[in-house]
């Protein structure tokens, strides 16, 4: 791709920018994060409304009625912020890793559950971990690094190449540990089938490439890769979470223990059975920490098949 004029002017704000940052000490930098969050919070009124009918809609109570207002603008408000201090823990985490790593003694992350990853690429045929946009899925990605498992994930590269290569320097991976969104499946089940480690997210809306799923209760359209490469190869899917106990860079990050695979099954019924387990596991880590989800996406646009009969996979 060309480098525009456009191009090196982006790249030089965001590294002035980062630079800065880097430079900050945390209090500061968490302070300005949160102001940068209100900042977005008052100016982006398009996401406000969908991260507040996102809320009310879907995260009912164990009665079944939605959070009242109050909560919900608290809840929108927190993903702002949540938002803007991913971005600068970003720039700051090669400097941490460059200390000696973030979940050895006194490190920001503790680590739970680790033997669930290591047990699950034990078997030598890959592992998948199973994630989403919830606290800072960077961090558990450092998390395995930090156990001696590079995990190979999916990029959708930046517009600006300038900007590209110096966030994939700043995520600590060569073009090994990544695969392209577009044909990311055939760069995955090559990865598996070298025994190693992949992590895919799968809380965006897919569309019409997903299945049909209960996520917060309501048919939302999921990506069944995981499903589908762990029945073909199988790898084990492990669900993982990194959540801010904070203040500050501060996580908790853990591997739940490998879904139950049974390639003996039916493969479209348990395509599915895998598929609305991972969301279940989901959802249950997004309850912890509402404020740290993506809300602001509009994860239930699009709708299940009307017609009678019609099969829920698309």
């Amino acid at each position: 791709m060309t480098v525009s004029p456009r191009h090196r002017v982006e790249y030089v704000l965001a590294r002035a920018f980062a630079a800065l940052v880097a430079r900050l000490p945390e209090s500061l930098a968490y302070f300005a994060a949160r102001r940068g969050g209100d900042l977005l919070h008052l100016v982006d009124r398009r996401h406000v409304r969908i991260g507040r009918d996102n809320v009310r809609a879907h995260l009912l109570g164990a009665d079944g009625s939605p959070p009242q207002e109050r909560e919900v603008r608290r809840i929108v408000r927190g993903v702002f912020r949540h938002l803007v201090s991913i971005g600068i823990e970003m720039v700051r985490l090669p400097r941490v890793m460059a200390r000696g790593g973030i979940t050895g003694p006194g490190g920001a992350v503790s680590l739970e559950d680790s033997e669930n990853l290591r047990a699950a690429m034990e078997g030598g045929k890959g592992a998948i971990i199973v994630s989403g946009h919830l606290g800072n899925w960077e961090i558990m990605a450092a998390a395995g690094m930090g156990q001696g498992v590079y995990p190979v994930s999916v990029y959708r590269p930046l517009d600006n190449p300038l900007l590209d290569a110096w966030v994939r320097s700043l995520r600590g991976v060569d073009g090994a540990d990544v695969v392209e969104k577009r044909g990311a499946v055939r760069g995955l089940l090559k990865a598996l089938r070298r025994g190693r480690l992949v992590a895919i997210l799968v809380d965006q809306d897919p569309r019409r490439h997903g299945v049909f799923v209960p996520f917060f209760g309501t048919p939302a359209s999921t990506i069944a890769t995981p499903a589908e490469l762990a029945l073909l190869t199988g790898a084990a899917i492990i669900p993982g979470f990194a959540l801010r106990t904070g203040p500050g860079f501060r996580y908790r990050t853990w591997f739940e223990p490998a879904l139950d695979v049974r390639p003996e099954a039916d493969h479209e019924a348990e395509v599915l059975r895998i598929t609305a387990e991972l969301n279940r596991r989901l959802e249950a880590a997004i309850r912890q920490a509402p404020e740290q989800w993506l809300w602001l996406h509009r994860r239930w646009k699009t709708r299940p098949p009307a017609a009678a009969g019609e099969s829920p996979r698309v």
